[in-house]
């Protein structure tokens, strides 16, 4: 009776084994775009990167426009920052430093940061990985910029840079 209950264990064991094989070789088949789309991994900066993420529901949003506008005409200030600037629009299309971002991609920026439609938001994630801010209402280029210079990790590379 023992060995006919470890014999049924084993098959069910070994079924479970190999539907979970069967599950990662059918989602290794999803095309490397989907899989991006996918996984919202921000490991790859920390330690190497601020990110800025500015949400709106277009390019004309007044807020994000003033901020976009700011950015463009301070890039070099902002790249002494490491700042990557991810910019998450609903009708317009989406970017990370200038470079495209897929629609599945910002679906999930705007689900894990629980960004509703229509709304304007700013997040600044310092280079620990953590939210250093997080606002819905006009912001300045020149506040996230002392938020950023106000910080041990900043103030450091400032004085290795002198």
């Amino acid at each position: 009776m023992e060995m006919q209950n470890t014999g049924r264990e084993y098959t069910k064991m070994l079924k479970t084994i190999l539907s979970a094989m069967m599950i990662l070789m059918a989602s290794s088949a999803i095309s490397s775009r989907d899989a991006q789309a996918q996984s919202v991994d921000f490991s790859v900066f920390q330690w190497k990167n601020r990110l800025l993420f500015l949400f709106a529901p277009n390019r004309n949003h007044p807020m994000f426009y003033a901020l976009h506008k700011s950015l463009a005409a301070r890039q070099p200030e902002a790249a002494e920052r490491d700042l990557v600037i991810f910019e998450i629009l609903e009708s317009d299309a989406s970017s990370m430093n200038n470079e495209s971002i897929d629609s599945e991609t910002v679906r999930l920026l705007r689900e894990k940061f629980g960004i509703r439609r229509a709304e304007f938001t700013v997040i600044l994630i310092g280079k620990d990985g953590r939210i250093k801010l997080d606002r819905k209402k006009q912001t300045q280029l020149d506040d996230i910029f002392a938020l950023i210079d106000s910080m041990p990790m900043r103030q450091e590379e400032m004085r290795q840079r002198d």
